[in-house]
């Protein structure tokens, strides 16, 4: 029997500019007649296709809050219609948009975690990446939503990028930690074909960014955060992103708008083509093309595998006889890898 999906992951492609690291499914909308048809589109798809209520929205993107406010009230009204009680109810955001009117309308509609694109507080370094936001637009946005009792704040940066300096991560570290934010991810810098500086043919640093990463984990630890992901961390349990960790358990999820991907009963689908016209393109996992998936995201979690959990022992055998036992430490409820940094190396290994 189907079981019922519980998360929904939503993508609003539109953006203000373009950053040069992203390669995501995003455009800057040519006119508001654009922004106002997508959004009715997939609201429209809202209504037809989700006939349950959900444990997880998380309306992701290119930059969610860009929208009008009229835009966003017409999203954010018709995914609060299909959230369960206690759902955990995401929205990307940009800080430089985030006002007293956004708010009102998170406040609304329900929305309960915030999370904010920083990737860095070197100004300098975040104009080359092409992000309009200063510090202090920052500093304000966390005020505003605080003041506003959203408390659940997460803090996106990047590292890696070769102007980037210790001191500049310990800066980020520093301002999560006096700031008391419960959530914070740090991405390494990856150079995707159609980002723009893929076409300015910037080459990645390994050691630098293996450098960068390592101090990153120390002084994430120093101040006493719980690392739960390869590259994410909270304060405390109760502060895990639950859609994100839905992905990583490889548990189903419903996915809507272009560039959208979702996973339904071993179905792995992605929207493609416009704004204004696009489908769903289905994929059905094999065995292997499945249980990998469980494989390399369960993994990434520092707990590992669960045990208790039928779907993770089946992958965990599928791949046995290729994985060395040496890399690898397994309790009563969990396998993990010793060394969540070697992962990449272990997938390979899978393949």
């Amino acid at each position: 029997m189907k079981s019922k999906v519980n998360s929904l992951y939503i993508h609003i492609p539109f953006c203000k500019s373009i950053c040069t690291y992203c390669d995501f499914v995003r455009e800057i909308a040519r006119c508001q007649k654009q922004e106002d048809d997508y959004i009715a589109k997939i609201c429209n798809q809202i209504n037809k296709e989700c006939n349950h209520k959900f444990k997880t929205i998380y309306v992701g993107g290119g930059t969610p809050n860009c929208l009008s406010d009229n835009n966003l009230n017409l999203l954010l009204s018709t995914c609060k219609k299909i959230k369960a009680k206690n759902c955990e109810f995401s929205i990307e955001c940009n800080p430089e948009f985030i006002n007293h009117n956004q708010v009102n309308i998170f406040k609304k509609f329900g929305v309960n975690r915030i999370s904010l694109g920083v990737q860095t507080l070197n100004e300098n370094i975040n104009k080359i990446f092409n992000r309009k936001h200063t510090n202090k637009d920052v500093v304000n946005a966390i005020k505003l939503l605080r003041k506003n009792n959203i408390k659940n704040i997460s803090l996106d940066f990047i590292y890696g990028y070769g102007l980037m300096k210790l001191k500049d991560i310990e800066n980020n570290v520093k301002f999560i930690v006096n700031n008391k934010i419960p959530h914070c991810s740090f991405y390494s810098l990856e150079i995707k074909e159609n980002s723009i500086l893929a076409k300015q043919k910037y080459q990645i640093n390994d050691e630098l960014i293996d450098k960068q990463f390592k101090y990153i984990i120390d002084m994430m630890k120093k101040y006493k955060y719980q690392r739960y992901e390869i590259s994410n961390w909270c304060i405390n349990k109760k502060y895990q992103c639950q859609h994100n960790l839905a992905y990583w358990n490889t548990n189903d999820w419903k996915a809507i708008g272009l560039g959208a991907y979702g996973l339904e009963n071993r179905n792995y689908y992605y929207y493609s083509g416009t704004t204004t016209n696009f489908k769903k393109i289905n994929n059905k996992y094999s065995d292997k093309d499945y249980y990998f998936q469980v494989i390399m995201m369960g993994f990434r979690l520092i707990k590992g595998l669960d045990l208790k959990n039928s779907t993770h022992v089946k992958a965990f055998n599928f791949f046995k006889y290729k994985i060395d036992p040496k890399l690898f430490k397994i309790t009563k409820d969990n396998i993990k890898v010793k060394n969540v940094n070697q992962l990449d190396n272990i997938l390979i290994s899978l393949i």
